[in-house]
């Protein structure tokens, strides 16, 4: 039942287009299915943050049927939505996205689509979702997102193989804003202050920067899980490859792997690598950041900063039936959701700098002065509940014994 309520409370901060953000990539929903659909639904992005405080949304997805007998091989789509920030600068406070999909059935599901946005956008997405990141504004006066606005247009083709894998070309024109935080409220958090935006990163030329920018992307994601929700064997991959041009032109490459092994009992090993390379722009918004939430959680957030991003995970959870079931015979079921408990111990080893501070046009492949010696790791343990839909993690950094313990909440999140 927990599970079940989590879940619907994110499915109302979803968008309805597919969002790519350096290392996350969201799958296009299939609008093709046995039933007929709903001509018109409803649906909402309204969130809260420290450049909009509260984002109001509301838009309408329609589906309508050209005919008595709607060919099931193929199905229009139409969306819009907008919203308004209540604290933003004034002339930056409504948003909007209007969209239209095409979908057919081949036998894998191919889609076209486009759309005319004006957003707020971040590439911290495969850090922390914006429902989450929502409510620890709200609640714990923290705020892991770095915003920069978006106008522009896009146009997309997607195909799915399997109905799990992933080919997507992407091609877009749109115009960076810079946007500066305007709330510093919360519920809760005392004399708490929100980071600027974006945080301090490198001085000059790194920071975030307004300007023009055509963008094409290539990306691929291949997932041979043997179940996309509680994963318990088998790899997944992504990455994208994007191309820009205009007041930016560069050349970028993410890349995600990761490995879900059952080992003993309910026990499983999860590994996780990401590789990340940018090259032609020091510009924020072309950045990677690495540090606190989604990686080397015993540091500060975002607390390294540059063009190339190396890190890897490796995490091996326990469940309640370990040990011949000794989670289970403890005295300690007064806690609330015991039964649901798991435990998790994890490492992790990274590192983000500037490959070279005077040649942002360096080659991808060029990793600069870097050394072995750069990366930092924490290690540290998890309590997690309902498969990690609830979890709390206690990381240790390993490059010093002062100040080196970090405890952070997280809801929602997977691996």
């Amino acid at each position: 039942m927990l599970g079940k309520l989590f879940f619907s409370l994110g499915l109302l901060c979803l968008l309805i287009a597919p969002a790519t953000a350096q290392f996350k990539i969201a799958r296009i929903t299939n609008s093709i299915g046995f039933d007929t659909p709903k001509t018109f639904t409803l649906y909402t992005n309204s969130h809260f943050n420290r450049v909009e405080a509260f984002y109001l949304n509301l838009g309408v997805k329609a589906q309508p049927r050209f005919s008595q007998q709607p060919d099931k091989a193929s199905t229009w789509t139409f969306y819009g939505d907008a919203g308004y920030g209540f604290k933003n600068e004034m002339k930056k406070r409504p948003r909007w996205t209007v969209g239209l999909q095409k979908d057919f059935q081949i036998p894998n599901r191919l889609t076209f689509g486009a759309e005319y946005f004006y957003k707020l956008d971040t590439n911290d997405r495969w850090i922390v979702s914006e429902f989450e990141n929502s409510l620890a504004g709200i609640f714990l006066h923290e705020d892991f997102m770095d915003f920069f606005g978006k106008k522009g247009v896009r146009a997309f083709a997607d195909y799915q193989l399997a109905q799990v894998h992933t080919l997507r070309l992407d091609a877009s024109g749109h115009r960076y804003e810079t946007l500066r935080r305007n709330s510093n409220w919360s519920v809760f958090g005392g004399d708490k202050e929100y980071p600027p935006n974006p945080r301090p990163a490198l001085p000059g030329a790194f920071d975030l920067q307004s300007g023009e920018e055509i963008s094409v992307k290539v990306i691929g994601a291949f997932d041979w899980r043997d179940n996309p929700v509680f994963p318990n064997l088998g790899w997944q991959v992504e990455g994208y490859f994007e191309r820009t041009a205009k007041d930016f032109e560069t050349n970028g490459l993410f890349l995600t792997m990761k490995r879900y092994q059952p080992t003993f009992s309910d026990q499983k090993l999860l590994a996780k690598i990401m590789v990340g390379s940018r090259s032609g722009s020091f510009a924020y918004q072309h950045l990677l950041t690495l540090g606190g939430l989604s990686s080397l959680r015993g540091y500060r957030e975002k607390e390294f900063v540059g063009n190339r991003l190396l890190y890897g995970n490796v995490t091996y959870q326990i469940g309640q039936s370990a040990f011949g079931g000794l989670l289970q015979r403890l005295p300690l079921h007064y806690i609330p959701f015991w039964e649901t408990l798991s435990f998790g111990f994890f490492a992790e080893t990274g590192y983000a700098w500037i490959a070279d501070p005077n040649d942002s046009d360096l080659g991808l492949f060029d990793f600069g002065k870097f050394s072995i010696d750069d990366l930092r790791s924490n290690v540290g343990f998890s309590l997690l509940m309902t498969e990690g839909l609830l979890r709390v993690d206690f990381a240790k950094r390993t490059d010093r014994g002062r100040d080196d313990w970090r405890v952070t909440f997280r809801i929602l999140d997977k691996f």
